[in-house]
């Protein structure tokens, strides 16, 4: 019996060692035909799907128990200077948030970033590792805003210039770590979603095993509450790293081929140049406080005309803050690109050399058409006035305000700072690369700001203005704009130039009549 079992267990060994190559041969088939066994990136898998529900923990980057979000998130913010005006870029508070209903998207609860009676610039980030370089992704997520200056539950009195989007950096920011500022992050398009979710989207190309991803959100003025929310933030592939194609085999070489002697002298057949339509960049303005049209046209050097024919729809006494208008549109210009320039012609070496003549071919090169573009500087100028009258515009004879501080800023960089003498302004930061900069006034508790105390500048190769009002706390609110001529009504009119001559001729008969009555009497007692 035990020797029929050893001769089955030897049996089922060598069937087993004699399977091995086959498995072998199998895996290398497999292998052979449809690549390496490996993951790959497939379209519409996901990389994850963060519905804010659960999970919260407090990160360390700010004080414990302001800044909760979901484990594997982190929070980001531009940090307060002392620079910065009163409630500018204040830390903001995250945590999670379930009422009311409307604050969030699916589910029961959703990430809350809020101040109150100040600004913020921030969001939150996720960094995400073992991504498939090259492949597509797409990140979106969902978001809104309750904005207002007092308890209503909808946006009433809000924050101006109120912006969100989301953004994903490819290349896995400063060595894996979170810099939303560095530049490299792709950015989805602004919106200002109040009291209502959108939806933000953006699509990139992987370029590094890790990547990150953010939300940004920002808000100009520092009302009663300035909250924001996100929701429902997917990651996903929409398509994988591309297939290599293999280059074609080179032909065989069959036999000894011989090539045919050149000529002397063999010029190419010439290249025409070609022409190439190029959109010169429009020139535009942001209206600021206190603009007016005529202003803006005397300013950029551009008729009231042509000012009005750039924005038609644009109401003159209708202006409003942060509305751009075009100063000089772009023009569709044809460049002619220059042809490359001709190789020197081929010799033949067995040509003889007393022919005497040394041809040379020469190339017509077309001169390329310069096109004038905008500016790659400009300015960013700054004033402060006397707001008498409290509208927030700056008027003829309204002073302008001496030891104002301003302080310009980009990228979370201080780039300049000026000191109002109340006589040079409006003062200009010169040479500055076109982009946005925020300008900010540090003003004394005498004063009390009729405009926001700060704004975000957009230089674009020509000046940009920043104003601002500001009145005395003593003279309250009271208009202390100086008394202007009161006009003549109607009823003045009619008063000055019917009854008063009416009256004086009344008068010249009465007197008459006095005089004839006197003459009268006098005849009688003679």
């Amino acid at each position: 019996m035990r020797i029929v079992k050893k001769f089955v267990m030897i049996r089922a060994i060598r069937a087993t060692v004699a399977t091995v190559p086959a498995l072998v041969m199998a895996v290398a088939l497999v292998s052979a035909v449809f690549g390496p066994l490996t993951v790959r990136a497939q379209t519409g898998q996901q990389l994850f799907n963060e519905g804010f529900e659960t999970g919260y923990v407090n990160d360390p980057y700010c004080k414990a128990g302001d800044c909760k979000v979901p484990q594997g998130w982190g929070v980001w913010f531009i940090p307060r200077t002392e620079n910065d005006p009163p409630g500018v870029n204040a830390q903001p508070k995250y945590d999670s948030t379930s009422s009311p209903p409307t604050h969030v998207k699916s589910g029961q609860f959703a990430e809350r970033i809020w101040t109150d009676n100040a600004t913020h610039t921030g969001g939150i980030y996720r960094v995400v590792k073992d991504v498939q370089v090259g492949a597509k992704l797409r990140f979106s997520a969902w978001g809104q805003v309750w904005s207002t200056n007092d308890e209503s539950p909808i946006s009433a009195r809000p924050s101006h210039d109120i912006r969100l989007k989301i953004g994903v950096d490819p290349l896995g920011g400063n060595n894996g770590n979170a810099s939303p500022l560095n530049g490299q992050v792709v950015w989805s398009t602004e919106q200002s979603p109040t009291d209502a979710y959108t939806q933000f989207t953006i699509e990139v190309e992987a370029k590094s095993p890790t990547i990150i991803v953010y939300t940004y959100a920002t808000m100009k003025d520092n009302v009663r509450h300035n909250e924001v929310y996100w929701d429902d933030a997917v990651l996903e592939y929409i398509a994988p790293p591309p297939t290599a194609t293999p280059a074609p085999s080179p032909a065989p070489v069959t036999g000894a081929q011989t090539t045919p002697a050149q000529s002397p002298v063999s010029a190419a057949a010439p290249i025409s140049p070609t022409a190439a339509p190029v959109q010169s960049a429009a020139v535009t303005y942001t209206i600021k406080s206190g603009d007016t049209l005529f202003g803006i046209a005397l300013d950029q050097n551009v008729s009231l005309e042509d000012l009005q024919k750039n924005n038609p729809g644009v109401q003159p006494e209708a202006l409003q803050l942060g509305q751009v208008l075009i100063i000089k549109p772009g023009v569709a210009v044809t460049a002619t690109v220059a042809a490359p320039a001709a190789q020197a012609p081929a010799v033949d070496p067995n040509a003889s050399a007393s022919a005497g003549t040394n041809t040379t071919a020469s190339t017509d090169v077309s001169a390329t058409n310069t096109i004038t573009a905008t500016p790659a500087v400009g300015k960013a100028c700054v004033e402060a006035y006397f707001d008498n009258n409290g509208d927030g515009k700056k008027d003829e004879t309204e002073d302008l305000v001496p030891n104002i501080l301003f302080t310009i800023s980009a990228d979370g960089q201080q780039k300049g700072s000026y000191t109002t003498t109340g006589v040079d302004e409006p003062y200009c930061f010169s040479d500055l690369p076109n982009g946005d900069y925020t300008v900010a006034a540090t003003i004394q508790d005498i004063y009390q700001s009729t405009t926001p105390l700060n704004d975000t500048v957009t230089v674009r190769g020509a000046k940009s203005f920043f104003t601002l009002g500001l009145r005395r706390v003593i003279d309250g609110n009271k208009d202390k704009s100086a008394p202007s001529a009161p006009k003549a009504s109607v009823l003045d009119s009619i008063r000055w130039n019917v009854i008063l001559p009416l009256a004086g001729g009344t008068l010249l008969l009465v007197g008459a009549f006095g005089f004839l009555a006197t003459l009268f009497m006098r005849r009688r007692r003679l």
